[in-house]
């Protein structure tokens, strides 16, 4: 991260634009985004203000079954993927604000004992972090 200072960021709820309708995704993302700007030592959450405003739009979320059990027909590995529009907007952004959009991936096993909710846990985790590079992120800020 250079030998600059860390950046202050202020997070709005996401904004959930997933079709058809999932709605509580978007306070799951949000609860995650903030828990690892408290884990970032490039970033600290503000209340009110800050270096980087930072806007996020979930805009995709699917949940397809990759492989089936051949015996019983029950999904043997689920898919999880979720993308977001990400808009940072700041001084040292070039012109002001920086837009991405990030898109991350994972799956889980319900017949092996991984859960539904494990996977969303790393979903969220794993797009929190994406989130958050491009609001810390110095070379992408000075594009």
């Amino acid at each position: 991260m250079d030998a600059r200072t860390e950046r202050t960021v202020h997070l709005e709820t996401v904004e959930n634009r997933v079709f058809p309708p999932s709605p509580g995704l978007e306070y799951e993302l949000t609860d995650r985004l903030k828990e690892e700007i408290a884990t970032d030592r490039r970033l600290v959450l503000s209340e009110a203000g800050g270096d980087v405003r930072l806007k996020v739009s979930l805009i995709r979320f699917d949940e397809p079954n990759l492989v089936e059990d051949l015996d019983t027909g029950q999904p043997a590995e689920i898919l999880l993927k979720a993308t977001a529009v990400v808009e940072a907007f700041g001084e040292e952004f070039a012109g002001g604000a920086a837009r991405r959009k990030v898109t991350v991936s994972t799956s889980y096993t319900p017949l092996l004992g991984d859960s539904r909710r494990a996977g969303l846990d790393r979903l969220w985790r794993d797009l929190s972090r994406e989130i958050l590079d491009v609001a810390a992120d110095y070379e992408w800020a000075s594009d």
